[in-house]
């Protein structure tokens, strides 16, 4: 019987979310393009990077390896709380959705033309947990910093904790915090600049405000009511 009522809650739960699997492959689109397109490009020798957004209190902060665990839960819990606010708030997700796509096209368009590259530091990993760090600085090349899109992802997660409605207070606080954290460990295992933050707050903050003024979240969640009311009353 549990395992009955089981089957029928994930059933409703994706019933609730499939609206948003086609968005979401949108959104892997315009990054696996805005990133790995440039990191091509980067590798064809087609464009060079410089430090151009470094500051002098960037050299000053240190690297500190534990951050990278941080690093690498931006995705996985960015993906959570994706198909999360899909679940519990549509205008929301709309909006989070739409801003998403014009944040990330928007650094794909600023690798190409003003490409910042990060010089590592001299560093002898001794732990596993410094060899991820070295691992993670030899993955890519050391481009594609300003803005940061691990940042991009961060922010993106404290606006659906902020604006999203129902949902639960442990994951809200839970989420912002680890969102936190994973901005500062984007300069804490030296992979950003500073300005990577800034910038990546400046240009998601911007893109937010608009999105939201035009009411598209809105608009969106209305047609996708409308649309399922619709499916109801036909059956």
């Amino acid at each position: 019987m549990q395992k009955k009522k089981f089957k029928e809650k994930i059933k409703l739960v994706y019933r609730e979310i499939s609206y948003a699997i086609l968005p979401f492959f949108i959104f892997v689109m315009v990054l696996v393009v805005s990133y790995f397109g440039n990191q091509l490009i980067y590798s064809l020798g087609w464009t060079h990077g410089s430090n151009w957004c470094e500051i002098e209190l960037d050299k000053h902060i240190p690297l500190i390896p534990w951050f990278v665990y941080f690093y690498y839960l931006t995705f996985p819990l960015g993906i959570i709380t994706f198909f999360m606010l899909a679940y519990k708030d549509k205008k929301a997700f709309y909006n989070l959705f739409l801003t998403l796509v014009i944040s990330f096209s928007i650094s794909g368009i600023i690798y190409a033309f003003f490409q910042t590259e990060f010089t590592k530091p001299d560093f002898t990993p001794v732990t596993f947990t410094d060899k991820l760090v070295v691992w993670t600085w030899g993955s890519t090349n050391p481009i594609n910093c300003f803005p940061s899109q691990h940042c991009f992802m961060a922010f993106a997660m404290i606006i659906a904790c902020v604006s999203g409605r129902n949902i639960n207070k442990f994951y809200r606080v839970f989420t912002i915090l680890i969102s936190i954290m994973i901005i500062l460990s984007t300069v804490f295992i030296r992979q950003h600049f500073l300005l990577d933050i800034f910038g990546s707050l400046d240009i998601m903050g911007m893109v937010y405000g608009i999105v939201y003024i035009s009411r598209y979240g809105e608009k969106k969640a209305l047609k996708q009511i409308a649309k399922k009311d619709d499916e109801n009353g036909g059956n």
